[in-house]
């Protein structure tokens, strides 16, 4: 397992994952006198206590159905449909070993430890037990997305920056930093869902809010275009670009192409 201080390569994550997903036992250590809530996973609802992390990732993946990833899915609509734009919703981030694919299903992994957590509570009699398990995970997590961000520090350093040192309220907004890169969405929209959506101080009004501007643009994008922006949470410059695409009021493809060059980036 790896260690504060210590350097570490894609193969001791990877180990550490098999570690401390062999943890499962920690349900176990839950007091099965209290009752132990359902989390909606897509259409259904899943009792963490009652599966393995790989099982609960698996139902995950089944689930919300992200693979192939909406942002690849809603770049490639916009090019069946004739759009010509050189912005991409998907990025490509370097991954350091690691497969996008693996990167989700870890992080479901250590989803499952979060909802464990939050769901449940342990036994008096094993809480030690319970509570190391769960620091593990939570590190391990942290630790994690700390090897992305290394990986992506140009455009991945503000998230980092903005989960500096943190706790077991942060939990959420790490998964879904660690996501939004396995999904290879736009930089951009993993700071809007990470950071400023799923958030530890958002209350529920501004997080009603907010759902509804993205439940809103969504369905414009459907009614008006055929655009199905899959489950996307589409930061404010991302919605901006994609509605200027889609009326044609974008700046004109040969100057984005020129400036890109110019740039030397593709965004």
């Amino acid at each position: 397992m790896i260690n504060q201080g210590d350097k570490f390569t894609f193969l001791d994550l990877q180990q550490s994952m098999r570690e401390i997903c062999a943890y499962d036992d920690i349900r176990k250590y839950i007091d099965n006198r209290q009752p132990n809530a359902i989390v909606l996973v897509g259409d259904r609802g899943v009792n963490p206590s009652k599966c393995s992390p790989d099982e609960y990732a698996a139902a995950c993946i089944l689930g919300y159905r992200d693979i192939p990833s909406s942002a690849i899915h809603l770049d490639q609509q916009l090019r069946d449909k004739g759009f010509k734009t050189a912005y991409k919703f998907s990025y490509k981030y370097r991954n350091g070993g690691l497969t996008s694919e693996q990167i989700v299903h870890d992080a479901y992994c250590l989803d499952w430890f979060q909802q464990l957590y939050r769901t449940s509570a342990p036994h008096k009699k094993y809480a030690d037990k319970y509570f190391g398990a769960v620091d593990n995970a939570f590190r391990l997590s942290y630790y994690y997305a700390q090897y992305l961000w290394t990986q992506n520090w140009r455009v991945a350093g503000n998230i980092a920056g903005a989960l500096r040192m943190p706790n077991e309220s942060q939990w959420a907004q790490i998964i879904s930093a660690i996501l939004g890169i396995g999904f290879q969405f736009n930089p951009l929209d993993v700071y809007e869902y990470a950071i400023e959506h799923t958030s530890p101080t958002i209350t529920k009004k501004q997080f009603d809010v907010r759902y509804s501007e993205q439940l809103a643009f969504k369905k414009e994008m459907m009614d008006k275009y055929g655009i199905d922006t899959g489950c996307l949470v589409l930061s404010p410059q991302s919605r901006d670009k994609l509605h200027k695409i889609v009326t044609r009021t974008d700046t004109p493809y040969y100057l984005q192409v020129i400036s890109n060059i110019i740039l030397g980036h593709n965004r």
